[in-house]
């Protein structure tokens, strides 16, 4: 079993995240669940969202302790909070910054991937909403999940908002193909 913690800040979409991330995995044939932390909920603050991704069922029903991966949507949480509490020694981060993977801080028994999301979201989206795009760098990082299934759990979630469903495709394949191809990664 994958687990995967995401850390955004409230009002950035991180709940939405690990939602399409469980459809998207869920659209591979896996099995999976996505469940938000709650605590201060309020714009701005820190929050937490899991995703649990596996072949077998999951039966586990409680809050992630040890994730195996972390996406992080806003850098600044780096040093708001301990993002890596409880990520084992080799875990993945990926994290949406225009900085090198060294310049984070973060101790090098991790690997960390690095992608400018938000110069894509604001170029694409036209808003500072990186959390799809975000799912690219995660699909392009580990092969967990493919495009295709982000694709559509993009659609099944904006069903009805066609500008919204093809502005979040374009952001997801552009993410995507910079991680892949080298862009912003360590």
């Amino acid at each position: 079993m994958k687990e995967i913690r995401i850390h955004g800040r409230g009002g950035q979409g991180a709940v939405t995240a690990a939602q399409l991330l469980a459809i998207s995995a869920f659209y591979d044939g896996k099995q999976s669940q996505a469940f938000p932390k709650f605590g201060v909920e309020r714009r701005g603050a820190p929050v937490e969202a899991y995703c649990r991704i596996d072949e077998k069922p999951i039966n586990v029903r409680q809050q992630l302790y040890e994730p195996d991966m972390l996406i992080v949507l806003d850098s600044s949480l780096f040093e708001a909070v301990d993002i890596t509490k409880g990520l084992e020694e080799g875990g993945l981060i990926i994290a949406n910054t225009n900085k090198d993977p060294e310049k984070l801080g973060i101790k090098s028994k991790f690997k960390v991937k690095t992608v400018d999301a938000t110069m894509v979201a604001l170029k694409i989206i036209g808003a500072d909403i990186v959390n799809t795009s975000m799912l690219g760098a995660f699909a392009a990082a580990t092969g967990l999940v493919n495009l295709k299934s982000i694709n559509k759990a993009i659609e099944e979630k904006f069903a009805g908002r066609k500008k919204i469903i093809e502005q979040n495709k374009e952001a997801v394949k552009n993410v995507y193909d910079r991680v892949k191809d080298g862009k912003k990664e360590a």
